[in-house]
């Protein structure tokens, strides 16, 4: 083989062998990640009424459900992995539904994070369809966030309402 070929091919070798160390060294901390969860736990209400017929949904990334158990007590958990957004739909006949979304970007950023957000609770309390006649939330009523740098825990809510157009449309 001749020297110039010889040296192509190690600078090729060498050059994919560079590009691999940098791919590890960028993938292999999301790796490590992707295995960390945050417990997600709550209580979801409806005034006094039994929650038999009550549904909760979580829709990770807007592309697949997870599992997640909605007990009659109202009570819920299921783990959600580091680094992804989840849109949690919480459903019950004769109530408005209500959304709320989790993002666990940042949520182990420090140690102080790791700490305190291995497990988030929060509640979600449904309004009956009578009291807020023809009328539907504009959005999630909540986030959940968690603040870049500290990893501390940030809610915002939005409950504004608006009419349901007729027909449903």
């Amino acid at each position: 083989m001749p020297k110039a070929m010889e040296k192509r091919n190690l600078l090729n070798i060498s050059q994919a062998l560079f590009a691999l160390v940098i791919c590890l060294a960028i993938v292999a901390p999301r790796m490590v990640r992707a295995e960390e969860t945050v417990t997600i736990k709550g209580w979801l209400r409806a005034d006094d009424a039994p929650l038999t017929d009550a549904v909760m949904v979580v829709e990770l990334e807007g592309e697949i459900c997870l599992y997640s158990l909605l007990l009659d007590n109202g009570r819920f958990e299921f783990e959600l992995p580091i680094g992804a957004k989840a849109r949690l739909h919480f459903l019950k006949p004769g109530y408005l539904a209500k959304e709320v979304v989790v993002d666990t970007h940042n949520a182990m950023n420090t140690d102080r994070a790791e700490r305190i957000n291995k497990a988030v609770r929060f509640e979600v309390e449904l309004e009956s369809e009578e009291a807020r006649k023809d009328k539907v939330y504009m959005g999630p009523v909540g986030n959940i966030d968690f603040l870049n740098g500290t990893g501390l825990m940030k809610v915002r809510y939005d409950r504004r309402l608006v009419a349901v157009m007729a027909g449903g449309k």
